[in-house]
C-alpha cells in the first residue's frame, strides 16, 4: 500500500519536478543583467480615456481592449506614473511584458516583450494556490503546483518510510531522516511565510 502511494505521489508530481529542474538548468545560464535586452514590439491603438476615470478604472479598461487575462486581477504596482506624471501601466505576466503609454488623448502605446521560454517556465515555477490570477489556465497551474508540493512531501515521507523499513538495522538511518525531515519542513513553512 505504501509503495503504490509512494509510486503514485510521485507521478502525481513529475511534471512539477521536471518544471523545476528545467528552471534550475536555465537559471545557471542566464545572460548578465546588463545584457542587451531584446527590442520590443510596439503598436499604436485608438483608445480614449473617460475624463473623470480613476487610473485602476483605465488599467481595466486597456487590460480588456488588449486581451491581457493572464495580467489580471490588475496590481498596484503596474499602475505607475512618470516623471511628468503621466500614466504608466506595466503589465508583467507569464507570457512576457506589455508597457502601456498615452502619447495622446485618442491613442495608447504598447510596448510587447515576449518572454522567453525559460521565463515562462519560471512563472509556473513560483505560482502556487497563495497565487491569485484572474486567468483560470494559470489558477489551475496554480491549484496544481500546490498539489504537486504535497505530493512530493508524500513522496518523502513514504519513501523514507519505505528505506527505513527495510533497513530497521540502521538506527543512524533514523537520526539522518530527521534531520533532513526537520530541514525541509523549516524551509518549507519559511518560504510560505515570506
Amino acid at each position: 500500500m505504501i509503495l503504490k502511494l509512494h509510486t503514485w505521489a510521485g507521478l502525481a508530481t513529475f511534471v512539477n519536478l521536471m518544471i523545476y529542474g528545467l528552471v534550475g538548468i536555465a537559471a545557471a545560464f542566464e545572460p548578465p543583467p546588463d545584457a542587451p535586452a531584446k527590442a520590443p514590439i510596439v503598436r499604436e491603438l485608438p483608445f480614449t480615456i473617460a475624463p473623470n476615470a480613476t487610473d485602476r478604472e483605465v488599467a481595466e479598461r486597456v487590460v480588456d481592449r488588449l486581451g491581457l487575462s493572464l495580467a489580471t486581477p490588475v496590481q498596484n504596482f503596474a499602475i505607475q506614473r512618470d516623471e511628468a506624471r503621466n500614466l504608466v501601466l506595466d503589465f508583467r505576466h507569464a507570457n512576457g511584458r506589455h508597457r502601456v503609454t498615452f502619447p495622446d488623448a485618442s491613442h495608447l502605446r504598447v510596448e510587447i516583450t515576449r518572454a522567453p521560454l525559460d521565463r515562462y517556465l519560471s512563472s509556473l515555477h513560483v505560482a502556487s494556490a497563495a497565487f491569485h490570477p484572474g486567468d483560470w489556465r494559470m489558477q489551475a497551474w496554480s491549484w496544481y503546483n500546490e498539489f504537486a508540493m504535497w505530493c512530493l512531501i508524500l513522496m518523502i515521507v513514504s519513501g523514507s518510510w519505505l528505506w527505513l523499513s527495510r533497513r530497521a538495522r540502521h538506527r543512524w538511518a533514523l537520526a539522518s531522516l530527521a534531520a533532513g525531515a526537520g530541514i525541509f519542513t523549516l524551509m518549507y513553512w519559511w518560504t510560505r511565510l515570506a
